[in-house]
């Protein structure tokens, strides 16, 4: 898989999971087992394991507008800065998340990720 590729890929699982909640799409960019590398350790997935996952994170913070601010691509991997904006779980006061994440590709699918997540700061470029 190319550099634009990959980039494609990663950029897929961000719009398509993140922006538009559409879950389904784990089963086509998603290898299974698929694993997750977070604060709370290291687990592998089924797609459904996966699935239940997204949700759990996803009520953090409703509502989300997701941007990918920066992102580089070196041999397997895929490296993304981005920012979301939400409300949190407390329904009144808007969020601001940073992530930084690493995708891992195998073949034509996301297989591994690295993910952290820093509630409450802003690391847009100026």
């Amino acid at each position: 898989m190319d550099d634009n590729e990959a980039r494609a890929l990663v950029r897929r699982w961000w719009d398509g999971i993140w922006r538009e909640g559409n879950l389904d799409l784990v089963d086509e960019l998603c290898t299974d087992p698929y694993t997750r590398h977070t604060g709370m350790g290291t687990e592998r997935l089924s797609h459904e394991e996966y699935k239940k996952k997204l949700v759990q994170t996803q009520r953090v913070l409703r509502g989300a507008v997701t941007t990918v601010d920066d992102e580089v691509v070196a041999g397997d991997k895929v490296w993304s800065r981005a920012t979301s904006r939400g409300v949190n779980l407390d329904g009144e006061h808007g969020q601001v998340m940073t992530w930084m994440v690493i995708h891992r590709i195998e073949g034509d699918r996301l297989a591994e990720i690295w993910a952290a997540t820093l509630p409450g700061v802003e690391w847009e470029s100026a």
